[in-house]
């Protein structure tokens, strides 16, 4: 069964509809000098060959053409639209095109305009609007009939006094109970320096009681993460910018501790990413007060110090946002923000201190950062995040999306885990969120909190996506 997804791009012109095929073969695309001028798309249903009718009008400037191998097949693409001169509609004015694979038809470039992005599965026909220029694009989708992680969302009851809306917050699970620190509502005001808790029993929110070294700072852009009974939280800004050092949070004693001052361990930062092992944290990347980072510490809980792992290459971008995740032992970077969204998958292996980058290949997410993610056995499973920057910087609620993946570690391949049409209450397009990898019910899962709306308003709702089988 194919699902159509819709066009994307300006209403002018005439609508057209190659329909549904077994496969797409080729992709020829005309430029104009603003943009698309012209598409045409060459469709196979078994050994017949189905070329398709020219939408849009071709120009001197040429029709490139990009081929899809007979054993692959077009997983997503993605394009920028804008009213351009005088238009009163938007035109298409970049394309790129990637397969199951990795093979693709264009980097893609930071263009002006609103992005977009058509995937879910198997691309197998399209549709739009064209004049003597492409105005909009929608595509097919076939989703594959069975996945190796099944799974579903569930929307978790709240009760009590919880953190309410807010984005840019940290979540960790520690037995039965959920915490929250940090955040915002309003961008650039954190909101408060509470340490929200919430019982799995009883599905109630509570303010924990809290006594000893108390972080000094309400702050956004904050991660935190569990070990045992101890909760660790790093960094995080206040409105001016000021930071917050590396605390420690035992939940049997309510107790916080400053382990380390914000003078005297990594570099003071913001929107990082934090993981951990059972005697590790690690801290990578994130925003400083003067640059983007690459950096990974870690901070073994035994010996109480930090360690600065080795540099990564130049191909691992300095970049806030990023999945962080530990699965058999590696340190895994997903994807993440450099001044762009990026793609790019990295792990660092503690007992080499080296790092290493991956070519993953299959139904991948498109460019993006500020996802939610989780690590379930050998597999990072993500969901929605932010594909294009918004031109307001964080003041704005960027361009949003959502799709659940998952990543197996092992083979490198990406599968979307949640279908069309499904009967479960997915969560709507979101990011900066405050996600964790947790247990409930006795399954392992991804638990996500609150989160940014393509609105710009906040979330305050509760989603676990947990693991059936895998």
């Amino acid at each position: 069964m194919a699902q159509k997804l819709e066009a994307k791009g300006g209403e002018m012109g005439d609508v057209w509809d190659d329909g549904v095929y077994e496969n797409v073969r080729k992709v020829y695309v005309g430029q104009a000098q603003y943009g698309i001028a012209f598409v045409k798309f060459e469709y196979v249903n078994g050994s017949q060959v189905v070329v398709g009718d020219e939408h849009g009008k071709k120009t001197e400037l040429g029709v490139e053409e990009f081929e899809i191998d007979a054993d692959d097949y077009i997983v997503y693409v993605e394009g920028y639209r804008e009213k351009v001169n005088d238009m009163t509609s938007e035109m298409i004015t970049f394309l790129s095109i990637k397969t199951f694979k990795g093979k693709t038809s264009h980097p893609i470039e930071k263009r002006p305009g609103v992005k977009f992005v058509l995937h879910g599965g198997k691309i197998i026909g399209f549709h739009g609007r064209s004049t003597d220029v492409l105005h909009s694009l929608g595509a097919y989708v076939s989703l594959s009939s069975t996945t190796k992680l099944l799974g579903k969302w569930i929307k978790v009851e709240q009760k009590g006094e919880g953190p309410g809306l807010r984005c840019s917050h940290g979540i960790a699970q520690v037995g039965n109970k959920i915490y929250s620190f940090g955040g915002e509502f309003t961008p650039n005001q954190p909101i408060d320096k509470h340490l929200y808790v919430f019982d799995l029993e009883t599905r109630t929110w509570s303010i924990s009681p809290a006594t000893g070294d108390v972080p000094h700072l309400s702050c956004l852009g904050v991660r935190m993460v569990s070990v045992g009974s101890t909760l660790y939280v790093f960094g995080g800004r206040d409105a001016s910018r000021q930071y917050n050092g590396f605390y420690s949070f035992d939940t049997t004693t309510n107790e916080w501790k400053l382990l380390t001052p914000v003078e005297e361990g990594p570099t003071p930062r913001s929107f990082h990413s934090m993981a951990a092992d059972e005697e590790n944290v690690y801290v990578f990347g994130g925003v400083s007060a003067t640059a983007r980072l690459n950096t990974l510490d870690s901070y073994n809980i035994v010996d109480k110090k930090w360690f600065h792992c080795s540099t990564p290459g130049d191909s691992l971008t300095a970049r806030g946002g990023a999945g962080l995740e530990v699965v058999q032992g590696k340190v895994w970077v997903v994807y993440g923000f450099n001044g762009c969204e990026v793609d790019d998958v990295h792990y660092y292996d503690p007992v080499q201190d080296k790092w290493t980058q991956v070519e993953t290949f299959g139904v991948r997410p498109s460019e993006r950062s500020v996802f939610a993610s989780a690590a379930l056995g050998k597999h990072i499973v993500i969901f929605g995040g932010e594909i294009a920057m918004d031109p307001l910087a964080h003041v704005g609620p960027g361009q949003l999306t959502d799709g659940t993946f998952a990543l197996d570690t092992e083979t490198l391949q990406w599968e979307r885990l949640d279908k069309f049409g499904g009967e479960e209450e997915t969560p709507s397009s979101r990011g900066w969120t405050a996600s964790t990898t947790a247990t409930i019910g006795g399954k392992k899962g991804l638990v996500m909190h609150g989160g940014k709306a393509p609105t710009n308003d906040r979330f305050d709702d509760l989603f676990f996506y947990g693991i059936d089988s895998a």
